[in-house]
């Protein structure tokens, strides 16, 4: 839901990694909408056509509440007003003008009837966004080696094939929101959420300052973050040393701490928390969003090509 300015991309060090299996298809009669991605500063998109018209390249983002469309796309277009709604950004609460986007395709997979807040493209870096009121009940397969995504309905009964090397962890639901279960940032208890809208991850002051009573927080400097709505933030970024996601762990992961609101409206605004961003997500070669199911599989990278990423055993916790 953020960006930083160019000058503060601090990168994590990928490697290249070899081809990962494609994902059989999730049901012979529901076949997931196969669509080929792309890189938009990092994040993912996806080719979006509305009502017949396009393709125009739409970020998918895991962080919104709401399918977010730009101004100019939504003026060209002609779309019927609806009523203004609240929306929640980064950086506050705004009331914005929603149109109706009548027929929302990609690939095979089709969403009718979205009301959609409308937004100045320039602050969302693309035509729009593809948020959880469009992705509640479905599963979301990021492959990130081949440059290809798929969404399909989940089906709650149905068993899905998963490779040796899947982390699979759980999560719990929060307001559409999935926040991972086993957990840890440098060794300590904290819930953790996906972003795929934002390219860096973000972590609460809760978190912050419980890092720096632990003696575990990274240096940090002074950062300015830029809602969709173009509002700004001022933060602190540094890397942190170790974020888990059950068995496996991250190392040296870009992450600002800022006062931003989702924090407060999901209710953790005093519990260490943390959005983690595209950027991190990119060192597995897949990872699969189950919505309906509340699990998020990782498709562990080949361990000799990205050393940013290992397994991690036995890791102590701390509450």
């Amino acid at each position: 839901m953020g960006r930083l300015p160019a000058l503060l991309a601090i990168m994590l060090a990928f490697g290249n990694a070899p081809l990962a299996a494609q994902t059989p298809p999730l049901d012979p009669q529901v076949p997931p909408a196969l669509v080929r991605t792309a890189s938009l500063d990092d994040r993912v998109t996806i080719p979006i056509s509305i009502d017949g018209k396009g393709p125009w390249p739409f970020v998918i983002d895991t962080g919104s509440q709401r399918t977010v469309i730009a101004r100019d796309l939504a003026q060209r277009l002609g779309l019927p007003p609806r009523a203004d709604v609240t929306i929640l950004s980064m950086t506050g609460r705004s009331q914005v003008a929603t149109v109706a986007l009548p027929r929302l395709t990609f690939g095979a997979g089709v969403i009718d009837d979205i009301e959609a807040p409308v937004l100045e493209g320039e602050h969302l870096g693309a035509a729009g966004l593809l948020g959880l009121d469009s992705l509640h009940d479905r599963r979301v397969v990021l492959n990130f080696r081949s440059g290809t995504m798929d969404i399909a309905d989940s089906g709650r009964r149905r068993t899905f094939p998963t490779d040796p090397d899947t982390i699979v962890v759980e999560a719990r639901r929060k307001r559409g929101q999935l926040i991972l279960l086993d957990s840890r940032v440098n060794g300590m208890r904290v819930n953790i959420m996906l972003d795929t809208g934002s390219h860096y991850s973000i972590g609460n002051l809760a978190l912050r300052d419980k890092l720096l009573r632990k003696k575990r927080a990274p240096d940090l400097l002074t950062a300015t973050l830029t809602s969709v709505t173009g509002g700004t933030l001022i933060g602190e970024v540094g890397r942190i040393g170790s974020v888990a996601l059950g068995r496996v762990n991250l190392t040296e992961v870009p992450v600002i701490f800022a006062d931003a609101s989702p924090f407060a409206e999901l209710g953790m605004q005093d519990k260490p928390a943390l959005l983690l961003g595209i950027s991190a997500l990119r060192v597995f070669d897949r990872v699969a969003i189950d919505f309906a199911r509340g699990k998020v599989d990782f498709l562990l990278p080949d361990a000799s090509a990205i050393t940013p990423t290992r397994l991690a055993a036995n890791q102590p916790a701390d509450g």
